[in-house]
């Protein structure tokens, strides 16, 4: 994803020479002459309690849904999660003590976390894949430490840097108790840049098959999608598996939609 590092600079060097050549035409012309006010209405930034706001069930399916919130560390917030924690714990002496909640990648850099997870079944039920829509469907949301981090994380995972919507096949697989996982396909992967209207945005999709050792299909084909979008220093993620072939990424796109649709009506 060499073009998503070129692009930064360039644009920077092309911002250079336009503010150089405003500064050429206001010395050429009325020295008192004071520049117009811009008619555009500045924007606030997003903040991470607008962006949680808008995390509602009807984004997932709800057979089985689950919310996930953090906590900025020292908040009061934060103290009254652990205190009512620690208060039912208090005669489980064996239990360790409480912690403030993990939501989302862990390997994300970021200040606080919120996820929602929608299920189309019910814990414990049998899953028969493709469900169209997805069978499971994740939306995050991530406070990063300025705007720039937030892109960077965005930028990096457009990359693809572990390969994950690249075509590829794997070989069947034996354990040790005697069971086998069936060879694996993976095609119709690929990334690409989405609209979302102010958002930088990119989707990452991959279709799945697995089949026998005689050919025969093993379970049928599914798609998965993750979408990957940055606004101020706001990122979101969402995720879809299980969706019919080819159609994850128009899942992802449209859940990231209806996510900022619902933003603008807070």
């Amino acid at each position: 994803m060499l073009p998503l590092r070129l692009a930064r600079p360039a644009r920077g060097l092309v911002a250079v020479v336009a503010l150089l050549a405003l500064g050429a035409c206001s010395a050429d012309g009325d020295p008192s002459a004071s520049p117009s006010a811009s008619s555009t209405p500045t924007r606030a930034p997003l903040t991470f309690e607008e962006a949680t706001a808008a995390l509602m069930e009807s984004l997932v399916p709800t057979a089985t849904v689950d919310r996930c919130d953090e906590y900025e560390p020292g908040s009061p917030e934060a103290q009254e999660y652990l205190d009512q924690l620690a208060a039912t714990q208090a005669e489980e002496t064996a239990l360790p003590g409480p912690v403030l909640p993990q939501c989302g990648n862990p390997l994300l850099i970021d200040v606080r976390a919120a996820s929602l997870a929608g299920h189309a079944f019910a814990l414990g039920d049998p899953i028969e894949l493709p469900v169209a829509g997805g069978a499971s469907r994740v939306i995050e949301v991530y406070e990063m430490p300025d705007v720039e981090s937030a892109q960077t994380a965005v930028a990096t995972e457009a990359a693809d840097l572990e390969g994950w919507a690249v075509d590829r096949e794997t070989p069947r697989v034996d354990n040790a108790d005697g069971t086998y996982i069936p060879r694996t396909v993976v095609s119709a992967s690929g990334v690409s840049e989405v609209d979302l209207p102010g958002w930088t945005a990119w989707a990452l999709t991959r279709d799945e098959a697995s089949f026998q050792d005689d050919g025969s299909i093993a379970a049928d084909p599914y798609s998965a999608a993750l979408l990957w979008a940055a606004r101020d220093g706001i990122v979101v993620r969402v995720q879809v598996v299980g969706d019919t072939p080819g159609q994850a990424v128009a899942t992802a796109l449209d859940t990231a939609t209806r996510y900022v649709q619902a933003l603008r009506a807070d």
